[in-house]
């Protein structure tokens, strides 16, 4: 069997396992190596937080350095469930970001988290650090970007500068109020029909279940949890989506 060499880049610790958990699982009982590389997992900077970022802590219920040191061994331990490895990247999560000129907080609402766009100076530290260490060969495998969130916009704008996407994931749950959006509807893309078993989504579920300080985000308890990700992958959800027309000119690295 040919077998390929797999990196998944998650903008936080838990969008991987969220989007598409089952069919990492897939790949990896197929003999494939997969790693997942969340690349806004760094703990918060000493700087008072702002009301917005301890309005999260308190949904998570746990605050500060603490909150990130739990969430990456969440990370690790869904990632075991999954059998990819996880690697985890040190730029703070967009609530605990500050403006550089202006030292003020560059998000203070679910509004801008999922308006504003990301800094540039973010965006061209990412795709070095992509530059530097991905390796030759791997396949690259980007968020697509749904919702908006700025920490996801910044993982694809620095993705698309280094490597020739030819496959991306589906952002969950932001998609569920997305299917308009033009990467779904303009042709661009086209999803890839993996079969996924029960095998798969009971593995999708219990790295879900994992993430446990993001549940409440989403849902009321572990029973709606796992109701959630039956529901999408009945749907068709869970799968890659293919880019239809490849760029010849890919970026070079």
């Amino acid at each position: 069997m040919n077998t390929q060499h797999w990196i998944f880049l998650s903008p936080h610790l838990d969008d991987v396992a969220l989007s598409c958990g089952g069919l990492v699982w897939d790949l990896t009982q197929q003999g494939h190596t997969l790693e997942i590389w969340s690349l806004m997992a760094g703990l918060p900077p000493d700087d008072e937080e702002s009301p917005f970022a301890q309005e999260i802590h308190a949904r998570w219920g746990v605050s500060g350095s603490e909150a990130i040191l739990a969430r990456r061994e969440e990370d690790r331990a869904a990632c075991a469930v999954l059998g990819a490895a996880a690697r985890h990247f040190d730029w703070p999560d967009a609530i605990y970001r500050r403006d550089e000129h202006t030292g003020l907080p560059i998000v203070n609402s679910d509004e801008e988290l999922f308006s504003r766009s990301p800094e540039p100076a973010v965006v061209g530290e990412v795709a070095e650090l992509l530059t530097q260490s991905l390796p030759a060969g791997a396949q690259v495998v980007l968020p697509m970007g749904l919702g908006g969130h700025v920490d996801h916009q910044a993982v694809v704008l620095a993705g698309e500068r280094v490597v020739q996407v030819t496959h991306a994931y589906a952002d969950y749950p932001y998609i569920l109020n997305q299917f308009d959006h033009p990467h779904l509807t303009a042709g661009g893309w086209q999803k890839d029909p993996h079969t996924l078993g029960e095998d798969a989504l009971g593995a999708w579920q219990e790295a879900v279940l994992r993430h446990k300080s993001q549940l409440s985000t989403f849902w009321r308890d572990e029973d709606e949890t796992r109701l959630a990700l039956r529901n999408y992958l009945a749907g068709g959800g869970g799968r890659l989506w293919i880019k239809s027309s490849i760029d010849r000119n890919p970026p070079h690295r």
